[in-house]
């Protein structure tokens, strides 16, 4: 199943930049994330394979980017 995010709600949380996970030094990854209520339920679809949720304990198993996200989220008490 999909989700339906409510579109009111979306709000900017961060663009995010860092080292590309896995490429040559000085290729570079850039995320711009939102937060938004929704309906559904998330799930794997198309390309992507699994859902696995995380925690901030988990940062071991990240790429530098999503490290950032983590720790911005972590700040704004917004991950556990």
């Amino acid at each position: 199943m999909s989700i339906n995010l409510t579109n009111d709600t979306l709000q900017l949380v961060g663009v995010f930049q860092a080292q590309a996970h896995g490429h040559p030094e000085g290729a570079m990854v850039q995320m711009t994330c939102y937060m938004a209520e929704y309906t559904g339920e998330i799930s794997a679809a198309s390309e992507i394979e699994e859902i696995t949720w995380l925690n901030y304990s988990d940062k071991d198993k990240i790429s530098e980017v999503d490290k950032l996200i983590f720790d911005f989220l972590k700040e704004k008490d917004l991950l556990s």
